[in-house]
């Protein structure tokens, strides 16, 4: 679906982009769907967000600058001494670990520092009841392994606000990805749309 069509008025949505170009061609968002994640944030006026997947913090960066004027982001990636393990299995070619030196290194140079909580921990094995929530807005864009996508959508679908969203990156790129957020919307009940043009899936909770 056309973003409009699924966020009518959404065209007036006034957005700031970060660091534009400081983003890993084909691992990270495009520039359309940078764009596209701000739109939301900032139409939804999105105030207590998750984020699975920090990576260096570019879109951590991006989607609490586009919140409410006092949003805060927490944002999830592997422990900081990481030795290479994950509690479920993961096949080597769906490994994408972020230099641990680097993980959120745009935000933390940035004035929005003091709004991230960085959480460092398996998410698989993380307690989300002790996170920040609920929340507003849940960006899904940690392992991409079928197993960890799906108990990433799990935990944080238990923490969301009514009406809250939860966006997944890489669906329709990744089959893991693709399959788990299907699985999910049919266990559910809840509809899944596209943004057209994008990698990006979106679901909103029931209110």
């Amino acid at each position: 679906m056309d973003l409009k069509e699924m966020f009518p008025g959404i065209e007036a949505a006034d957005i700031k982009v970060f660091r534009s170009y400081d983003r890993k061609r084909d691992l990270s968002l495009d520039a359309q769907e940078v764009l596209a994640m701000c739109a939301m944030v900032s139409h939804v006026k999105a105030a207590s967000l998750i984020e699975v997947g920090t990576s260096d913090g570019n879109t951590t960066l991006n989607l609490v600058a586009n919140g409410a004027a006092k949003a805060r982001i927490t944002t999830l990636d592997l422990p900081e001494d990481w030795q290479g393990g994950f509690e479920i299995h993961v096949p080597e070619m769906l490994k994408n670990v972020t230099d641990r030196a680097k993980v959120g290194i745009q935000y933390r140079q940035s004035s929005f520092a003091n709004r991230v909580t960085q959480v460092f921990g398996d998410s698989a094995k993380l307690d989300y009841g002790k996170l920040a929530g609920p929340f507003d807005f849940a960006f899904i864009d940690g392992c991409h392994f079928y197993d960890y996508v799906k108990v990433d959508t799990k935990n944080c679908a238990a923490h969301m606000e009514p009406g809250g969203l939860i966006i997944w990156h890489d669906y329709g790129m990744i089959e893991d990805v693709s399959r788990a957020v299907d699985e999910w919307s049919k266990e559910t009940g809840i509809p899944v749309s596209i943004v057209t043009g994008t990698r990006l899936a979106v679901a909103k909770m029931p209110a």
